[in-house]
C-alpha cells in the first residue's frame, strides 16, 4: 500500500503503520502507534555494508574519504535532513516532536551538536536524551525521534 506521498506503508493487525521505501536493513523509517511516530535512528546517509571497514577488534573505521570532506556539522545537518524526510512519510515535522535521542560518538562533539539542535527547535523544545556510543558504522551521530500526531 502506499501513502498520498506515494511512499510504501504497510499495516499491522494491531493498527500500527510502517512507513519506508526498502532499505538495505531490515528496518522502516518510521512507524505510527497510535498518535505517536517514532523514526528509526539516522545518520546523514544509508551506509552499505560493503562500503564499512572494521579493525581487528570489530570496532568501524574510517576509510578516511569521508571524514575529509564532510565536516561534523554538515553530518549534523544531514542527519536532520534524514530525520525530517522520515517524518514527512508520516505526514510530521520537527514542530511534531516531544522526544529526542541523540548518539555522539565524540563527547567533544556536544557542544556544537546542540547549537546546530537549537536552530531546528526554536519554538517547541522536545525532552532529549544524548548518549556516547561506539557506532555499527562509520558516524558521527545518529538522532531518533518521537512525534505526536492525531490521526484526522
Amino acid at each position: 500500500m502506499t501513502n498520498k506521498a506515494g511512499r510504501t506503508i504497510q499495516t499491522s493487525p494491531n493498527g500500527a503503520i510502517f512507513y519506508g521505501d526498502p532499505l538495505p536493513y531490515p528496518i522502516s523509517r518510521a512507524v505510527r502507534a497510535g498518535d505517536f511516530v517514532i523514526t528509526s535512528a539516522f545518520g546523514d546517509r544509508i551506509l552499505l555494508a560493503e562500503d564499512q571497514v572494521y579493525d581487528a577488534d570489530g570496532m568501524p573505521l574510517s576509510t578516511g574519504a569521508r571524514r575529509n570532506a564532510v565536516g561534523f556539522a554538515d553530518e549534523v545537518h544531514g542527519t536532520f535532513k534524514s530525520v525530517v524526510d522520515a517524518l514527512a512519510l508520516a505526514d510530521c515535522t520537527l514542530a511534531d516532536v516531544v522526544d529526542t535521542q541523540v548518539w555522539l560518538k565524540d563527547p567533544r562533539d556536544f557542544f556544537e551538536m546542540n547549537r546546530i539542535y537549537a536552530t531546528y527547535f526554536t519554538v517547541n523544545r522536545p525532552i532529549r536524551t544524548v548518549f556516547q556510543n561506539h557506532f555499527m558504522l562509520e558516524f558521527r551521530i545518529e538522532i531518533k525521534v518521537v512525534a505526536y500526531k492525531p490521526l484526522k
